[in-house]
């Protein structure tokens, strides 16, 4: 089992004080996540390559509809010189449709688009050019005056079943969303291998399946209460599952809720309304929080549904996501 440490929305201090321990405690990566509000995950990427921190560094999720492929490219090359060659994977994504939009666009043939992304990064990454002719992107004798150290493995974020069948057919991985719940994850690992082996004559042994889990370590005795502690990881919860395309996966996981209730919470900011809807055992469905023992115990069921990387999400004081990357380093499973 791998398992990576992800936080691109904290004060870059406390990223760099999160990628240390995780050097320190033999983590496998960091990866970076595109949050256009906070901090965008090329940048974070170039930042602990800058540092000089031994981990290894998965870069993500730029999108093709805010940067071009090639430019994506460009952009992880120059992280994979600043950290000496540590960029061991890129995850690409659509971006949500409501970020989008805000930018003036529409999420047009995201399946066709992340296609041809893939193409496009493949080819330079593997030889420093790129000559395309595709639906949407063409491109003529592209040349990168650079090289990356190695070969960088391509991952897919997405959920959806044609986003599923792309990751299978041309990615290295697939890497799931926050709040995907243990029934869900265990059913796209089956499909995702039957796919792998029967439909695309891959080897599954050779593909990473991923997963982002909101975590929160809780300390009884810490000055914070236990509310302050796990009350980023509920909020962002509530927003999250406020998606259409979540809810269905939480309901399957024999947890109901009324969404325009939460949306509602949301909206209005009110996270005594956002709790009753979110009470611990919707959290503990959809997040790993509680003690040490009980979010290690968390992960190893995510493990067990054949999530081969799982990844801290954190979010929340520093306090937590310090324990958390403590609480769940390699040698503690």
């Amino acid at each position: 089992m791998k398992i990576a440490v992800s936080d691109t929305v904290g004060p870059g201090t406390e990223i760099k004080a999160q990628a240390e321990l995780a050097a320190e405690l033999g983590y496998d990566s960091f990866w970076t996540q595109e949050l256009i509000d906070t901090k965008d995950g090329i940048t974070t990427a170039t930042a602990l390559g800058a540092w000089g921190i031994d981990i290894d560094i998965v870069v993500g999720l730029p999108s093709p509809y805010t940067r071009h492929p090639a430019m994506i490219a460009t952009e992880v090359c120059s992280v994979d010189d600043y950290s000496g060659g540590r960029v061991r994977g890129l995850a690409v994504a659509t971006s949500a449709p409501e970020v989008v939009q805000k930018l003036g666009k529409s999420l047009d043939r995201p399946i066709k688009r992340m296609s041809e992304t893939h193409d496009i990064l493949r080819s330079i990454i593997q030889t420093g050019r790129c000559d395309y002719e595709g639906d949407i992107y063409t491109m003529n004798n592209w040349k990168l005056r650079s090289e990356f150290h190695d070969d960088v493995p391509l991952y897919l974020a997405g959920m959806g079943p044609k986003m599923r069948e792309l990751a299978a057919a041309k990615f290295d991985g697939l890497w799931l969303p926050f709040n995907a719940t243990v029934p869900f994850v265990a059913d796209v690992v089956e499909e995702g291998t039957q796919q792998l082996e029967e439909k695309f004559d891959r080897d599954p042994d050779e593909f990473l399946f991923a997963l982002n889990i909101p975590t929160a370590v809780v300390d009884e005795e810490s000055e914070l209460s236990v509310d302050e502690q796990i009350r980023d990881v509920l909020e962002f919860t509530a927003w999250h599952c406020c998606s259409d395309h979540i809810k269905p996966l939480v309901n399957r996981a024999g947890i109901d809720y009324d969404i325009e209730a939460l949306r509602e919470a949301v909206r209005s900011n009110d996270y005594e309304a956002m709790k009753e809807i979110v009470d611990r055992e919707f959290l503990n469905t959809v997040a790993a929080v509680g003690s040490p023992e009980t979010v290690r115990d968390r992960y190893r069921e995510y493990v067990d549904a054949g999530v081969k990387c799982p990844v801290i999400y954190n979010y929340g004081p520093e306090e937590v996501k310090l324990r958390n990357v403590e609480a769940l380093a390699p040698e503690t499973f």
